[in-house]
């Protein structure tokens, strides 16, 4: 990648296309995954998902959601991403799982330490989300989407590879809630030879409390995404304006840096709400606010929001965690410049951060989870499902794997 970026292919995207992909949300966006950037410098292709707010019916207890930059339809092999709007109904959702995505065999698969998080949300049969694109055409095309994964990663421009030590400094990455179309994230790690881990999940309020948990997090992603866009586009806006093409430069592209920024600023959501993380968490670290963390903050609020509402069917009130994110500690950002002297000399102190706090390694959260009610059990233990390409895969010609659905079915 380096040698592309050295021969000058990277390509900001200009204003006037991503107005154009923000003001139609019928519209998709085919992006090179590692040289198409946002003004700001950040790759377009990770870019996180916006909740369309225009589309929002308030008025309604339950309405439809439309969601952007929805991850479906690429080649990893080619480098191409895709990005959509989906839309779907909360109350649509079947049932969630909680899934731990281990590195491969080779470097130590399940056994690992480390694994990636990531939440899936499954659609009833018939009440699939939509391919805004493709929903309503006449040539029978599928629009229907069987679930969505959220996954919460670094965003960072094309030139930094993702880092544990250097995510250990929280100025390294921004923060990007990404949601997938649930076959196209399986595809891509399939073809890292990385299985999927899935525990069920447990809301209290049942598929009530499902909603609630897909509305905290995609209301925490939208806020964090939307302070990170606007940062980013005024530090575009000025390096555009002093190297625009001639011509480029007039009242009407300065109308579009406008509207932009009123777009990336537009939501419904309360300023005083408390689902939103404050600007100074709004930045990627390997302890404090990484998938794990952020996975297993967006389960805690969810869970304690409908707590408060009184729901607590199932829950094991005493065994609940508070949901609070941490701040880093000094020394994290100190061990992401040191030299191998200075991380042997740092180790312990990381060492003595996740025995204090074992909430950090992925490992350990559904053990969590499940003893606070959240996560269905068997034999006293958090019950798992493991999907791979070469056993059960979750998904068939007939969308998600019937087997699968019937099984979770009867465990509900």
């Amino acid at each position: 990648m380096g040698s592309i970026e050295a021969q000058g292919q990277i390509r900001v995207l200009s204003p006037a296309e991503l107005l154009a992909w923000a003001e139609d949300n019928t519209q998709i966006m085919r992006l090179r995954t590692f040289l198409d950037v946002i003004p700001g410098g950040y790759m377009a292709a990770m870019a996180p998902l916006l909740v369309d707010w225009h589309a929002v019916d308030t008025d309604n207890p339950q309405p439809d959601v439309v969601l952007r930059n929805v991850n479906y339809g690429g080649n990893p092999l080619e480098r191409v991403t895709v990005l959509h709007s989906l839309q779907f109904n909360p109350g649509a959702v079947e049932f969630a799982e909680l899934l731990l995505v281990p590195p491969p065999r080779e470097t130590g698969g399940r056994l690992a330490p480390w694994a990636h998080v990531q939440l899936r949300f499954v659609f009833e049969a018939g009440r699939e989300a939509q391919l805004l694109n493709l929903a309503g055409s006449e040539t029978g095309t599928e629009a229907g989407i069987p679930d969505l994964i959220l996954s919460w990663e670094s965003w960072r421009s094309p030139d930094k590879r993702f880092d544990v030590v250097s995510a250990m400094d929280a100025a390294t990455y921004g923060l990007s809630l990404r949601a997938y179309a649930g076959p196209q994230r399986f595809l891509e790690d399939s073809l890292h030879q990385q299985d999927w881990f899935g525990y069920r999940l447990r809301m209290p309020g049942g598929r009530a409390g499902l909603v609630e948990l897909l509305k905290v997090a995609l209301v925490l992603g939208d806020g964090v995404a939307r302070n990170t866009i606007s940062t980013l586009l005024a530090q575009g806006e000025e390096h555009w304006l002093r190297h625009a093409p001639a011509g480029d430069d007039d009242l009407h592209t300065a109308q579009q840096w406008q509207s932009l920024r009123e777009r990336a600023r537009y939501t419904k959501v309360p300023e005083d709400t408390p689902l939103q993380m404050g600007s100074g968490q709004q930045r990627y670290q390997t302890l404090v606010r990484s998938c794990a963390t952020l996975t297993r903050y967006v389960l805690l609020v969810a869970a304690s929001r409908l707590v408060q509402s009184g729901r607590t069917e199932g829950v094991v009130l005493d065994r609940l965690p508070a949901p609070i994110l941490r701040e880093p500690e000094p020394w994290m950002a100190d061990m992401a410049g040191a030299n191998l002297k200075g991380l042997f000399l740092r180790a312990p102190l990381a060492l003595r951060y996740i025995a204090k706090h074992p909430d950090t390694l992925p490992n350990s959260i559904a053990a969590e989870l499940a003893e606070a009610g959240l996560v269905e059990q068997h034999d006293g233990r958090a019950q798992v499902r493991r999907y791979s390409h070469g056993g059960t895969r979750p998904y068939s010609s007939e969308g998600i794997n019937p087997e699968t659905r019937a099984a979770l079915q009867a465990r509900a």
